[in-house]
């Protein structure tokens, strides 16, 4: 027989998106890092490492590539542990959102063989938000500050968009300087002769002298 899952279950994924979009209210900015909701972010060369802690659970993960990347897959490592009591294997709501938004990917993960995992493709550059979600005790949210960049292939375009425009100008300037040093050009052949051909020399008639004895 087919057990039903209870209600409790099946709301937490929506209940858990509520929660985060309300802290998002909250704290539009995403820029304290005093706060207790805060996954501190330490940059390292391979993968930004990913830490939190309170008095129940703590949670520890990764970003990688370092750094990431607008349109290209950004993956998200994390395990979450327990102090005290039996372990954390529930699933985790995780959101990626420009930083200031209350929308974003975002998606239900369930535990692997040993960590929570999840690739995003970043859709624009800028501030972001990774909101990471979970209920144990009660429901925690919580969010880690990041920069997304510009993918080297748009920085490869806008690179070789410079370069042509450069050498353009700079034919049209040679193209310039080259006209400017060309002799000019000879003066256009009077009308009624031949181009190529000399006109004819002029002959002026010597006017006679009158003869002896003529009035």
């Amino acid at each position: 027989m087919r057990q039903r899952r209870p209600v409790g279950n099946r709301l937490f994924p929506l209940m858990t998106s509520l929660w985060l979009a309300s802290s998002a209210l909250a704290h539009p900015g995403d820029d304290s890092r005093q706060r207790r909701d805060a996954i501190e972010v330490s940059p390292h060369e391979e993968a930004w490492e990913l830490s939190w802690s309170d008095t129940e659970e703590r949670l520890q993960g990764s970003l990688r590539p370092v750094p990431p990347r607008a349109g290209q897959p950004l993956h998200v490592s994390l395990d979450v542990g327990s102090f005290e009591g039996a372990p954390f294997t529930g699933p985790l709501v995780l959101t990626l959102r420009p930083a200031g938004a209350t929308h974003g990917q975002s998606v239900t993960v369930k535990r692997g063989e040993r960590h929570w995992e999840y690739t995003f493709v970043p859709e624009a550059t800028g501030p972001h938000v990774l909101d990471v979600g979970f209920r144990t005790t009660r429901t925690k949210a919580l969010h880690a500050p990041l920069e997304v960049s510009d993918s080297p292939v748009s920085r490869l375009v806008g690179w070789g968009l410079l370069g042509v425009g450069l050498l353009a100008l700079l034919g049209y300037t040679v193209r310039g300087m080259l006209r400017t040093e060309r002799a000019e050009p000879p003066a256009p052949p009077s009308p009624g002769t031949d181009a190529g051909e000399a006109p004819p020399p002029q002959i002026h008639a010597t006017p006679e002298s009158p003869a002896p004895g003529e009035p």
